[in-house]
């Protein structure tokens, strides 16, 4: 059986100027384990791995040089006791600030979004681009130019009055056209 390391993490309460803080502790111990496990274990770890370079690239993005862990203790220069670092950086004033890394993972969900909108819509284009070409190919050779446009929002569900006011022309001359080109569709049946 391969033996393993295992890291074990637990929070412990710390009492610093009457207030509690927590720390995480870590301890690194050898573990045996089976040997489906150890794949696992090591498939597992590439998935880590992308993750980390996920996040390294997008602190490069964010322009973050340093981080710190919001529960890190540190001394300010005007007090002599230690705060957590979240307490010091959170800006109470402008809530609606984020965290730099927040914001470069906000942004990457929104262009994955708009990638995908962008492809739905490319999609439905296309389709109809397809369905105004077999159209086209079923009625443009049987009518003429001025019944094919008439024929054509007339299909679409547009009702005489409009179809007049799109192409500009009498009501009279749309129902005469789309009388013809009912004529001339059933004459080719």
């Amino acid at each position: 059986m391969p033996i393993i390391p295992y890291i074990l993490q637990w929070s412990v309460a710390k009492t610093v100027a009457g207030k509690k803080r927590w720390r995480e502790k870590r301890e690194q111990v050898f573990v045996d384990v089976s040997d489906e496990i150890a794949a696992f274990l090591k498939w597992d770890d590439g998935g880590e791995k992308r993750y980390i370079e996920r996040t390294k690239k997008q602190k490069r993005k964010a322009k973050i040089k340093k981080t710190f862990s919001l529960d890190q203790m540190v001394k300010t220069n005007d007090s002599a006791d230690e705060f957590p670092v979240g307490e010091l950086i959170a800006d109470i004033f402008h809530l609606d600030n984020f965290d730099p890394l927040e914001i470069v993972i906000g942004k990457e969900t929104v262009s994955e979004r708009e990638h995908e909108r962008k492809h739905e819509l490319e999609r439905i284009i296309a389709e109809q681009e397809k369905k105004e070409a077999e159209f086209e190919k079923q009625y443009a050779p049987k009518l003429t130019k001025k019944q094919y446009e008439v024929w054509k929002y007339h299909k679409e569900g547009h009702s005489n009055v409009e179809i007049a006011a799109l192409l500009n022309i009498d009501e009279s001359s749309v129902r005469e056209r789309i009388k013809n080109a009912k004529k001339r569709l059933k004459n080719e049946s």
